[in-house]
């Protein structure tokens, strides 16, 4: 595109810009000052609507991270109990293990007569 169809086109948005705008306050039906007012107030509506959104979800991104927090220690805890059961199954198997051996030992010392 040249530099005269782009100026054009840009001139043709800005005089459609400026020729909406014009109909637009001389068809209002309502005054520049009420129309301030409404817009003032459509301005803090959309405001506390954002606060109130804002805060919504700060609420819920606590709670997600309260929640995981929470299942976090869970697992730890799940982690600690199977550790431990792990342990005592791991001693339990030793105990055995040396006890099968002691009577192994005890078996082999009577065969050889010592």
């Amino acid at each position: 595109m040249n530099d005269k169809n782009a100026t054009k086109i840009c001139g043709a948005i800005l005089l459609g810009g400026l020729i909406g705008a014009a109909i637009a306050l001389l068809s209002a039906p309502k005054s520049g000052r009420e129309t301030r007012k409404d817009i003032a107030r459509a301005m803090r509506r959309a405001k506390n609507s954002t606060v109130d959104l804002i805060e919504d979800t700060i609420d819920d991104v606590n709670d997600l991270v309260n929640d995981l927090r929470d299942k976090a220690a869970d697992i730890v805890d799940q982690g600690a109990e199977l550790s431990d059961k792990v342990k005592k199954e791991i001693v339990a198997t030793l105990e055995q293990g040396q006890k099968a051996i002691e009577k192994q030992k005890q078996k082999f010392t009577e065969i050889i007569g010592l």
